[in-house]
Order: C-alpha cells, then sequence, then structure tokens
C-alpha cells in the first residue's frame, strides 16, 4: 500500500472544516443584511449578540479544531514512521466520514443523543488509528531489539 494514501483522508476533513467555515461566513453575512445581527457584535464579540442558529453554526466551527487536530496529528506520525497499513487508511477514511455525519447532524437537526453516539463513535475510531500508531512503533522496536 502507497503510505500516502493516508493523506486523502486528512485533506477530506480538512476539505470538510474549510466548507464549515465558509458555511460559517456566509450565515453571518446574510444575518448581518437582514439585520438578525449587528456587524458591531463582530468587532469584539460583546456588543449584543448572534441568533441561536449562529452560535450553533459557530461552536460546530469551533469544535473542528479540538479533536480533529488529534486525528491530523496521527495521519502525519504514521505516515512519517511508515505505519500506515489498508487498516489504518480505512480507520482514517471511518473517521472523516463520521465527522461528515456529526457535521450533518449538529448543522441540521442538532439531535444531542444521535451527535453524542457519533461523536463518541468518531473518538473511538481515533483512539484506534493511535492504537494502530503505537503498535506499529513497538513491533519495529521489537524487530531491531530482537536482531
Amino acid at each position: 500500500m502507497e503510505s500516502s494514501a493516508i493523506i486523502f483522508p486528512a485533506v477530506a476533513m480538512f476539505m470538510l472544516t474549510c466548507s464549515v467555515i465558509a458555511y460559517l461566513g456566509g450565515s453571518r453575512i446574510a444575518a448581518i443584511r437582514r439585520g438578525a445581527v449587528s456587524i458591531r457584535y463582530y468587532r469584539r464579540y460583546n456588543e449584543g449578540e448572534q441568533t441561536p442558529r449562529l452560535q450553533v453554526i459557530g461552536r460546530h466551527a469551533q469544535n473542528h479544531f479540538e479533536v480533529p487536530p488529534l486525528f491530523y496529528i496521527a495521519v502525519l506520525f504514521l505516515y512519517m514512521t511508515n505505519g500506515v497499513t489498508p487498516l489504518a487508511v480505512a480507520l482514517a477514511w471511518l473517521y472523516f466520514a463520521s465527522r461528515c455525519v456529526h457535521s450533518f447532524i449538529h448543522l441540521g437537526s442538532n439531535n444531542v443523543t444521535q451527535r453524542a453516539i457519533v461523536f463518541a463513535l468518531s473518538g473511538l475510531i481515533l483512539v484506534g488509528l493511535w492504537i494502530l500508531l503505537l503498535l506499529s512503533i513497538a513491533s519495529r522496536d521489537a524487530v531491531v531489539v530482537a536482531t
């Protein structure tokens, strides 16, 4: 397997994050134009308030800078240590897919129970990536010690 295959789900995750940020920006502009939010609010985020919908979208965008960086780091470490396997690539794509579902729920129905289940699933997938990384490094170190 080509080790660069693990980069594609990371690029897809980056594109999802860019899409969420663009959606947030467009939603803010639309809210300002229709007078739902004052542009002064965005000066220091303390003059007035955002609509509840903008709060949800903003919180979702912020979420993309909390746990997903751990995904990018795992992908980078797997790539750098030659730990990329078909299972690692599959888990990386599953992580991206679970984050897409999470975005769909959070920005759609915002059903907290469904969102929590998908968030937990994405977390377990991420833990799986980190376990693969550790196993890859440990098995390589074991071979070096044995020789």
